[in-house]
């Protein structure tokens, strides 16, 4: 790799190099048409070997424009099949995970650097008018696979390589410099055309729209309403609107809020997202929330509203800390973990084997096995001993009764082939012991290694955590996940956690239905009020099931009564956190008459005023 005049990355020329193949567009057409599509592994190290051969050899930007043009619909067919295999599924990568997704970063790198030597090519070769067409195809191709990397960074919560900062600033400074930065290119998406500025502008509204919150599919979703959103942008050198963020044309990093703006560095160009606000706002209003992709669709707007509409950022101090905390992830672990009570095991131990020590003869040392389970385990030849259709077993008693010998071989059998909802659930809600980074106001900096993170983990999930004092003394928070970030080096993922309160507890809550009652009871948590913030007493349910103003039917600990869910305080993929009212909750009349004094004290002297 080299590093262009233009200040692009290039691959180093190669006059004698050999490639796979005669690289000219009809033969490259050729190849593509005999590419064996099906065979995944093969097609994927095919195009990535020819990428790399066209960007060693000496072409002429005009025939390596069609050749990369062929080469890219096929390319994104083959990335769109490998990112199954690692997106939209846990966030801790297995090596073969790792190894797919460097492969689809490799190709797409390759196409972006094979756009870099057109553009290279005719900048210093001074451009003609013969060839801006193709110098605007060229940029407006390079920018958008610069953001498919970028995007490719945040769905895997890793951070963006500082030069693909560079060379998108550098892209886009090209085609101002040439006058054909808002010239509608052939470079589409859904249909349509869109300009080098529209691409840019897209790349930038994705880097502020803090996608480290968000889960990897809200991520994709974001990704495709942001061509729609990039029109309704204002990108200029001056801006009189207090929602704007200042790119620095000059650095090798994302836009910044203006709040965070050194004002001595130059060569700026401001970024004013309050049009694109007001656009979702409507959008928002007009959305008709029919399925699950609409309502995400919706929880995204909602996220980019927020966002955009506050300029959020850093407020509180981070305190750095070296200590450990034990949490549990997820609504059902938190749930689950708070409900056990200190001590117990929960093991249900049988006497049978005690009963059977104290009898006499053959049957001391033997297990009575339930019958039932006989019948599973045995053929019906093995249970018909007196037919005459086969011949008897050797022992006829063995059928309901066994050596000791044999328990173990049952044990080990039943625990490999069967489980019990009770075993996973306890394997599944576990306290995980994760390191704490640093604390703030609002809540913890965590980090965890990437084998011990559960499938679940993701941004927006519910955390019980376990905070032990000097006194040894128990306390449990809730928060929820905020961000989550992949570090560059090493195994471990860090997570951004907000506190929700000061303790929790579990409950069990049921939708009443008008037509039927027979909804099944679920998890829940009842956060305590926040008086210094004025927020009453909240619930913590599952994300489908509830809406403001469903009925429901709460039992606290054998406390049973109705309520109404008034507000909706927040909510995410993963739950709901709902402000309630109690409703016909009419006081026990017996607990409310008075109370005769003289049957405390156990005399009858007021019975006779009573006759």
């Amino acid at each position: 790799m080299k590093q262009g005049r233009s200040g692009l990355t290039l691959r180093e020329f190669h006059a004698y190099h050999k490639p796979l193949i005669e690289l000219t567009p009809r033969k490259v057409n050729q190849w593509v048409k005999n590419l064996p599509i099906a065979n995944l592994g093969d097609a994927s190290k095919s195009i990535y070997r020819i990428l790399v051969d066209s960007n060693q050899s000496i072409i002429d930007p005009d025939k390596r424009f069609s050749i990369l043009k062929t080469l890219c619909p096929i390319a994104d067919h083959l990335i769109n099949a490998l990112e199954k295999q690692f997106l939209n599924r846990n966030i801790a990568l297995t090596e073969k995970q790792k190894k797919i997704a460097a492969l689809v970063q490799a190709i797409q790198t390759e196409i972006s650097i094979g756009f870099h030597s057109i553009i290279e090519s005719i900048v210093t070769d001074h451009v003609k008018w013969s060839n801006k067409k193709v110098l605007l195809n060229s940029i407006a191709y390079a920018i958008k696979y610069h953001g498919l990397v970028m995007l490719r960074c945040y769905q895997l919560y890793a951070s963006v390589p500082a030069r693909i900062w560079r060379e998108l600033y550098i892209l886009f400074q090209i085609a101002q410099e040439n006058e054909i930065d808002s010239q509608n290119s052939q470079v589409e998406t859904h249909g349509e055309e869109y300009s080098c500025r529209d691409y840019f502008v897209q790349s930038l509204l994705l880097s502020i729209a803090n996608p480290y919150q968000l889960r990897q599919r809200e991520i994709g979703l974001l990704w495709e309403l942001l061509p729609e959103l990039s029109t309704h942008t204002d990108l200029s050198s001056h801006a009189y609107n207090k929602l704007h963020y200042v790119v620095v044309m000059d650095s090798a990093s994302p836009p910044i809020h203006k709040s965070l703006y050194n004002k001595g560095l130059t060569n700026n160009l401001k970024l004013t997202v309050s049009p694109v606000v007001d656009y979702l706002k409507h959008k928002l209003s007009s959305l008709q929330r029919s399925d699950q992709q609409t309502a995400r669709k919706a929880m995204v707007i909602k996220h980019l509203i927020q966002t955009w509409n506050h300029g959020t950022h850093r407020s509180f101090a981070r305190t750095p800390s070296d200590d450990s905390l034990d949490i549990a992830i997820g609504l059902g672990a938190t749930h689950y973990i708070l409900m056990q009570e200190p001590g117990g095991t929960g093991d249900d131990r049988s006497g049978a084997s005690d009963t059977l020590e104290a009898m006499e003869g053959s049957l001391k040392n033997a297990t009575l096995i339930d019958l039932g389970t006989v019948k599973k385990e045995y053929t019906k030849s093995d249970f018909d001993y007196l037919s005459s259709s086969g011949p008897p077993s050797d022992d006829v008693w063995a059928k309901l009764y066994r050596p000791d010998q044999a328990i173990a071989e049952e044990a080990e059998k039943i625990k490999n082939n069967t489980r019990s909802r009770d075993t996973i659930v306890k394997e599944s809600y576990q306290l995980q012991t994760v390191d704490l980074m640093n604390i703030s106001p609002g809540g913890y900096c965590i980090q965890i290694s990437s084998d011990k993170l559960p499938k679940h983990a993701q941004t927006g999930e519910v955390l019980g955590f376990l905070e032990r004092s000097s006194d040894e003394r128990e306390q449990w928070s809730i928060g929820v996940v905020r961000w989550v970030r992949r570090q560059l080096k090493g195994t471990v993922v860090q997570m951004g956690v907000q506190l929700l309160a000061p303790g929790a507890i579990p409950i069990n809550i049921q939708l009443r239905n008008s037509k039927s009652d027979t909804n099944e009871f679920q998890r829940a948590l009842l956060l305590p009020a926040l008086t210094g913030v004025g927020q009453p007493a909240t619930l913590i349910t599952n994300p489908l099931s509830f809406r403001t103003n469903s009925k429901v039917r709460i039992v606290d600990h054998g406390n049973e009564y109705d309520a109404r869910l008034s507000k909706e305080v927040t909510s995410s993929s993963s739950f709901k956190q709902f402000e309630f009212e109690r409703i016909g909750d009419k006081p026990n009349e017996d607990s409310q008459k008075p109370k005769d004094p003289s049957f405390d004290s156990g005399g009858i002297d007021g019975v006779w005023d009573l006759i």
